[in-house]
Order: structure tokens, then sequence, then C-alpha cells
């Protein structure tokens, strides 16, 4: 017999930081009628599952971190295991594993019109109601592993970063890397003084900047959670990277300072290059022919110099096979391997298909999915027409390319809880459906101000866009203070009242 679906006022999707906020927020507003749903093992998100070595924040923690709760972090940047804890930290402090079921992979939700309620369905038969949607599940939670001529004949241990093997000792072993973007400027400094022998196939080449960073001392970190000292960090390493935004976007009034913040980093660059790296043909291979910002830009200190070791090779001709005992390129050389590590990213917006983590059935029998292959629409990236009560946070046009992604988890957040307020106080109303009209205007005015962003028009292919080279799909074209304040308001007005 099949076992009757629970109901909950809202089911949150997802346990990383945006379904932790997501809990706490509800709480604050005196809601405990939720349960949060994690699909693996255990809860915690990007920082549970990204455990490879050397895996760390490429924001400082002064900003990659909930803005309301102090936390004494011991690094600038902080490692894996530091944000696991503090991750660990945030869901005690709120008692939210009372709230989570894990292992709970939903497969599909679909909109009761009749009722006004949301089906959701997991892949173990479990099945909840809802009245709210808080779907939280990560854009990068699905990892990108390209399929390799003849990977399957490879007689050695290969794995993404995502799913590192940590059964498998890789010290003293050849050892290659595929891939030179964020995972890889971070594992490759990780191994490289580990194993006997390291190959990098380098693809595009990164903008690979210097930065700050450091260990703090017992005294600074009590210091720097003083209320206003805190604040006070916040707000300067936030200044700092909201001035970066200039140099992807082109505002008429300010075309010089971009340009001297794009002639700085690429002299940065370059002396770090020529410092580094011997190789003609390497160096001018790494120096990007593409504009500042069009792809993720790297900060890291360790990459350059774990490249310039002994026992590290550079290989830029291109991979034409796996074979049973290594990788052939296409110059024809054959390299021995015992492992093969895909630090190839996610699948972000690229592919419409994993957009979603699982199928979403709106108002009329509507498919969300096949309709963001045709179009990936939203309103301000949180709420879809035809979808009433469902918030999907991290949507469409909400990453950012030069800040800290929780500074839009908070905001994202807040307006969904405080749109779910609004529905509850007002008893007459069920669900509330965003206006098509007004979602066709917010599409249009955010459409064309991508347009002057690098990320739309720089010359890259980019998961930042759809099939890399298609329109951009995951980032924000707004600076962080004008997406804050254009979503701090939540207005009924803007919405089709379902009664």
């Amino acid at each position: 017999m099949e076992d009757e679906a629970q109901y909950f006022e809202t089911v949150i999707i997802g346990t990383g930081f945006s379904g932790l906020l997501a809990a706490i927020r509800l709480q604050k507003h005196n809601s405990e009628d939720f349960i949060l749903l994690e699909r693996e093992s255990d809860i915690g998100g990007t920082w549970q599952n990204n455990s490879y070595p050397g895996a760390e924040v490429d924001i400082p923690t002064g900003l990659y971190s909930f803005s309301f709760i102090p936390y004494k972090f011991k690094k600038r940047y902080a490692p894996q295991s530091e944000l696991l804890e503090y991750t660990n930290f945030i869901i005690d402090k709120f008692n939210i594993r009372k709230f989570t079921r894990a292992n709970q992979s939903v497969t599909k939700v679909t909109y009761d019109e009749r009722q006004s309620l949301w089906h959701v369905e997991a892949a173990t038969g479990e099945r909840y109601i809802a009245r709210f949607i808080i779907d939280t599940s990560g854009v990068l939670a699905n990892p990108n592993t390209p399929y390799v001529n003849g990977a399957e004949s490879f007689e050695g241990k290969q794995f993404h970063t995502a799913e590192w093997d940590h059964s498998v000792s890789y010290e003293g072993k050849d050892v290659g890397v595929i891939g030179s973007g964020c995972s890889a400027t971070q594992v490759v400094p990780a191994i490289a003084d580990k194993v006997n022998n390291l190959t990098v196939f380098m693809g595009t080449p990164e903008w690979i900047l210097p930065r700050s960073d450091r260990t703090y001392s017992p005294l600074e970190q009590t210091i720097m959670n003083f209320p206003g000292i805190r604040q006070l960090n916040r707000f300067i390493i936030f200044s700092i990277h909201e001035v970066r935004f200039i140099g992807f976007r082109r505002y008429p009034l300010t075309i010089r300072l971009s340009r001297f913040i794009k002639y700085f980093y690429k002299l940065s660059l370059k002396r770090n290059l020529e410092k580094y790296i011997d190789d003609d043909n390497l160096r001018q291979h790494m120096m990007p022919d593409y504009e500042l910002g069009c792809r993720r830009v790297i900060p890291s200190n360790a990459y350059l110099p774990a490249l310039s070791r002994d026992n590290v090779k550079v290989d830029t001709n291109g991979i034409e096979a796996i074979t049973p005992t290594g990788i052939r390129t296409k110059d024809g050389k054959d390299i021995p391997l015992d492992i093969i590590v895909y630090a190839t990213g996610y699948f972000a917006y690229t592919d419409v298909k994993k957009m979603l983590s699982f199928q979403v059935y709106g108002r009329d029998g509507r498919n969300l999915n096949s309709e963001w292959e045709a179009e990936t629409v939203s309103y301000k990236g949180i709420v879809i027409s035809g979808y009433p009560n469902y918030f999907k946070i991290n949507g469409p046009n909400t990453g950012t390319g030069h800040s800290s992604q929780i500074s839009y988890m908070e905001t994202m957040v807040n307006y969904a809880v405080d749109a779910i307020g609004a529905v509850k106080r007002d008893k007459n109303i069920k669900a509330i459906d965003v206006q098509s009209d007004v979602q066709s205007d917010y599409v249009k005015k955010m459409r064309k101000t991508m347009q002057s962003t690098v990320w739309q028009n720089g010359s890259c292919k980019s998961f930042y866009r759809k099939g890399k080279t298609g329109e951009v799909t995951s980032l924000s074209p707004e600076s962080v203070v004008n997406f804050i304040f254009s979503r701090k308001w939540f207005h009924l007005k803007d919405y089709q009242l379902l009664k």
C-alpha cells in the first residue's frame, strides 16, 4: 500500500546555504511548519559535497558568510573543512536538523490547481504536499564530466573533483588533471608536492590573479567579531568587489576607470607569468585573448608556482583519447597515468536540461523544464509565471561574476519569505502567480541591461551562457546594490491573486 503524503505548509528543497537561510527566516517569522529535503546522505550542500584537496572559497569569508551571524573564521579565504564547520555551526545554532530529511531526491513537483497545493515526489517513493515550495537546489549540484573517447578502457582510477574518491591514494602516483578552471587551480597546488608526476591538460586560459590571503590570529578573530568592526570589514570587502563590477559593465561615465582596471589586472597576470612560467609558448597560451571577466576571474597565489615545479607538466595540445594506461594527446604523445581527475566544473545554466534537478509541473499542465529549454525566463530570478507559490532561489540571472553569492541568496530568500507572509496574512488568498506581462517587462529590461556587460559581449565560451555561447542565463547584469534594492520590497500588485 502506498504511503500517505505528508503535509507541510512549506517544503524547502536543498540544504545548502540558501536552504539553511530559508529555514532560519521562516523560523524568524514564527513558522515551523516546514521541512527541508536533501538528496544526499547528509545536509550542508556545496561544502559538504566538494571535499577535493585544496577546495576553498574564492571570496573573502568576511563577505562569504551570513551577514547576521558572527563567526570566527581562521582564514581570509577559508578551506572546505572550515566552511563545513561553519555550515554545521549554522545548522546547530538554529536546530535545523530536526526539520530535515536526508536521502530524499526529489523527482517531480506538481501543482494541484483545484486545491492550490504542490505535490512533491521523492525517488524513495515518499510523497509530500505543501502550500509553498522554496526550491534551493543548487546550480552547482550537477558535475560536468565530459565523455572522452576511450574513457571506459582506462585501467586506473578516474573521478570528478566534486566526486573525489578519498579511498584512492594519490601520493607517489602519476596524476592527470583535465581542466584549468577554478577547481583545477585549487587541486593542482594541493597535490603537486605529493604526487610523482602531475600533468595538467589545459584548455582555455583563465585570468589568474593574485589575492591577499592570510591566517588570522586568535586575537584578530575576536576583534573582527566585534559588531562595528565586523560590519566595517564586510563593507570594505563588499565595496572592493563592487568596484570590480565597473570593469564588467560598459558604463559611459566610467569607461576610463574600466580600462584602467582591466589594464592593471592584465599587467599583474603578465608579470606573474614571467615570474613563474619559463616556457615562452606556455606563457603566451596562458595569457587570455578575451576580455577580463568574460569567464570567471580566478584569485590564486599558489597555482602558477605549482606549474613551475619540476614534476608538473602542462599540455595544451588537446586530448585525443584516453587509453588503458593514460591519455593520448592530439600530437600523438602517450602520457602514462594512474589517476585521471576531471576538474571540468558544473553544468550550471549551460545545459538547459540540467537547470532543474527534477520535473516541475505548474498550471494547466505546463512543464517548466521544457519551457526553460525554449526560453529561460523568470521574474527577478525567483518566481515564474504559471507556477504559483513556487520560489526558485538562485534562478536564472541571479548569479554573480564579481562578488559573494551569499549576498544574493539572502536577498532572494528574504523576498520569498516576505511573499509567503503576504499570502498568509490575507485569508482570502490561496496562492499568488506573477503576472505574465510583469514578468515579460522584467525580462526585456534585464536582457537589455545584459547587452552592456562583458559576460554577454565578451568573446569567449563560458558556463555563464546557455550552451556556453548563447545568452547569459546564470549571471545578473546588476550590481549587488541594485540587485538587493530591486528585490527588497515585495509587491502583491505584481501578482495574480488566486482565491
